[in-house]
């Protein structure tokens, strides 16, 4: 056979189309990029968009193989964003807003309150006022006047999820750090916490 060529057909010269390069990428390379010809760019930039595609937008004279070593230097940011990107795809979103909150909020406060006095019963604590609240960012609140605040979202939650923040926000009665007597307090009741705890930030509000 003789020498093989590669043909690139070209688009409009006012609008160079997007072409995928993967067969033009090092073996060593990880990276699988799409790159984008456009008339406006003056350098090369490197785009990680939400559903992991990379696409490096180009000068349309810069050559392939600067493109290719454009990627490899900047190859762990790439790879740093498409970690950030796959570790968000799985997790799961939950629901929101005002009507979703006053539609939940008594059932979460008879589920919140049935599940305080039986996790209690291995500790004897007391406390104050119980609230149920749209919290933003947290799941749940031991104030020093030991009131209990939980998020409406542990609806959302699987139940044995929902049971672990309700035990972590009750043992702040105990101990309010995190320390090591803290956790001995919260695996009296939830002896597997930590996986619990692991599960929990695949959830965010």
């Amino acid at each position: 056979m003789g020498n093989r060529r590669l043909h690139i057909r070209n688009g409009s010269p006012h609008r160079p189309q997007p072409f995928c390069y993967p067969e033009l990428m090092p073996e060593t390379s990880d990276i699988t990029y799409t790159i984008r010809r456009s008339v406006r760019a003056k350098r090369l930039r490197a785009t990680v968009y939400p559903d992991a595609r990379v696409v490096v937008t180009a000068p349309p004279a810069a050559s392939v193989r600067t493109i290719v070593r454009f990627v490899e230097k900047y190859g762990d940011w790439i790879r740093q964003k498409l970690a950030k990107r796959k570790k968000a795809a799985d997790c799961a979103y939950l629901p929101g807003g005002r009507r979703d909150y006053l539609r939940h909020r008594e059932t979460v406060r008879k589920t919140v309150h049935d599940t305080l006095r039986r996790l209690n019963s291995a500790y004897g604590f007391t406390y104050g006022r119980v609230s149920i609240k749209n919290l933003y960012g947290r799941w749940g609140s031991c104030s020093s006047k030991r009131n209990l605040n939980f998020n409406y979202k542990l609806i959302h939650l699987p139940p044995h999820l929902a049971e672990y923040i309700i035990a972590h926000e009750l043992c702040h009665l105990g101990e309010m750090n995190h320390s090591v007597r803290f956790w001995k307090l919260v695996a009296r009741t939830i002896p597997d916490h930590r996986d619990r705890r692991r599960e929990l930030r695949k959830y965010l509000m």
